[in-house]
């Protein structure tokens, strides 16, 4: 399979970053600042909004993984975040902010890792029941706010966890339809 230029995937990623956008304006963003406001109501709204962020970014560089071919992938991967680069420059950060936050993604993105394998499992098991993402968003309050005895957050049949679970699963299918659709137009893989 050929490589595309470092242009063409930077394009491919100016083309993905909007999902983040729209996630990060949806309701699996609300349903995890409620869901974070309710597992620690001391935690302050600027970092539950880094982590809600860092968590919709994840879940947008996972569906990349899922959707793209594998000789593509750590490229496009890398035009998405080269785009988001582009757009964070306008905010002139400081090189250690942006030493920082390069820093913290890193470490959130090795936090998830492990959750989310353990829960995309769950999901393709047909007989796991309804509730998803467990790990990943226990992984998330997590990040809000380390505690030494957190609450159950899956107490209960409808609580906030269990609408973080529901808006995740839709946000990702969200995110898979639109990078299927990328993909089918760029590489003209089947969807």
């Amino acid at each position: 399979m050929t490589q595309l230029t470092k242009a063409e995937y930077l394009g491919l990623g100016r083309r993905i970053m909007p999902l983040l956008g729209s996630a990060l304006c949806g309701p699996s963003a609300e349903a995890l600042r409620d869901l974070a406001r309710a597992y620690d109501p001391s935690a302050d709204d600027s970092r539950i909004s880094a982590e809600v962020f860092l968590f919709h970014k994840y879940l947008l560089m996972q569906a990349c993984v899922g959707v793209f071919p594998e000789a593509h992938v750590d490229h496009i991967v890398g035009g998405l975040f080269a785009a988001l680069n582009e757009r964070a420059s306008g905010l002139e950060l400081g090189p250690e902010r942006q030493q920082a936050m390069e820093e913290m993604w890193r470490l959130r993105a090795g936090q998830f890792d492990g959750p989310f394998s353990q829960d995309h499992v769950q999901l393709l098991d047909e007989e796991s029941g309804a509730i998803y993402w467990k790990q990943t968003i226990g992984q998330f309050c997590k990040n809000v706010h380390e505690i030494a005895d957190p609450p159950n957050i899956w107490v209960g049949t409808n609580g906030p966890s269990h609408l973080a679970s529901q808006s995740v699963t839709a946000a990702l299918d969200q995110m898979v339809s639109a990078l299927e659709e990328i993909n089918r137009l760029q590489f003209g893989e089947p969807v």
